[in-house]
């Protein structure tokens, strides 16, 4: 391939009110690359059907969701700017004390009547096949390291083959759902060989590691 000038779009704040530019920004770069793969982070699948309708056929979407019945206390959110605190402020009245992060049975099957390829994480198989931690990678951002933990669930699943180029897509987990981030990533069969290629949109500043 010979140089690019591309455009890269860093948002100004994580969150979800970046969804629709993060989806058209993909969609451009995709067409530009050929690429047909996408890879999606979804906790209830509204991203998912998003990214669904953002990109029809020919394009194949994975939708990746955490194990059956996972949830993540409020208590845990993400909280270092006003609008996440009123977030969490107003699901701690309701009396939520835990916000989905895992698709039930039945939004599984409904993305799959939709045209998705639905993928459950595995997270001891992702810690056994790349044999680190990947929050390092939270230092440039939440969601790039979702994003490359969904395409790696998606390679040990046999949806992304080894060689492939994808479009992983992923917000930043604060409990807003939405996708603020979306990068190129080359899949191998050998975790050594795995390349994140490209960064098409992001946060510039990424909300504090997950992990504390």
């Amino acid at each position: 391939m010979d140089d690019q000038r591309v455009t890269v779009t860093y948002f100004a704040e994580p969150g979800p009110q970046n969804t629709e530019a993060t989806l058209a920004a993909a969609r451009r770069r995709a067409e530009e690359l050929g690429l047909r793969r996408l890879v999606v982070a979804t906790d209830t699948g509204k991203t998912a059907r998003a990214t669904l309708a953002a990109f029809g056929p020919p394009f194949r979407v994975a939708a990746v969701t955490n194990p059956a019945g996972v949830a993540l206390p409020v208590a845990k959110l993400h909280d270092y700017l006003p609008r996440f605190r009123e977030h969490r402020a107003a699901l701690e009245r309701q009396g939520v004390g835990k916000v989905p992060c895992s698709l039930t049975a039945e939004q599984a099957a409904e993305l799959e009547r939709a045209g998705a390829a639905v993928v459950r994480v595995d997270w001891k198989a992702i810690q056994a096949f790349t044999r680190m931690d990947l929050r390092a990678l939270e230092k440039v951002g939440v969601g790039v390291r979702v994003a490359v933990c969904c395409v790696v669930a998606a390679r040990l699943a046999g949806v992304v083959a080894p060689g492939e180029e994808t479009i992983a897509l992923a917000g930043t987990g604060f409990g807003g759902g939405g996708a603020d981030t979306a990068v190129v990533v080359r899949a191998a069969a050998a975790w050594r060989d795995w390349r994140v290629l490209e960064t098409i949109a992001r946060p510039r500043e990424s909300p504090p590691s997950e992990g504390g």
